[in-house]
């Protein structure tokens, strides 16, 4: 019987809940990744002693999965603009000298 418009919607699986494919896919992977942990940090070191940089990208693409993602936050004032210029005075010293340089690009 098809669904009625305006009416609540009744049965099937509540939601958040994965569907038995999706939960029997993430266990045998919890799984193949439990039964390996030892590999894993053997693979990673050998990857680590010839490309340290590729290393650290595995490290950060496998963290996907263990560590949620942090939403991105956007800073809004309304309809005004965000100030983004910033101020700064120099002085005589030393560091008024260093920053002077460092704001000429030198």
């Amino acid at each position: 019987m098809p669904h009625i418009k305006g009416t609540p919607k009744t049965g099937g699986r509540v939601a958040g809940i994965p569907n038995k494919a999706t939960r029997d896919i993430k266990e045998a992977y919890r799984m193949l990744i439990e039964k390996n942990l030892d590999n894993l940090t053997g693979w990673l070191e050998i990857i680590a002693d010839k490309d340290p940089e590729k290393a650290i990208r595995i490290i950060n693409d496998l963290s996907e999965y263990v560590i949620p993602k942090l939403a991105r936050t956007d800073l809004t004032t309304g309809d005004k603009p965000i100030k983004t210029s910033i101020n700064v005075t120099v002085d005589n010293s030393k560091t008024g000298e260093t920053l002077q340089m460092l704001r000429n690009g030198t």
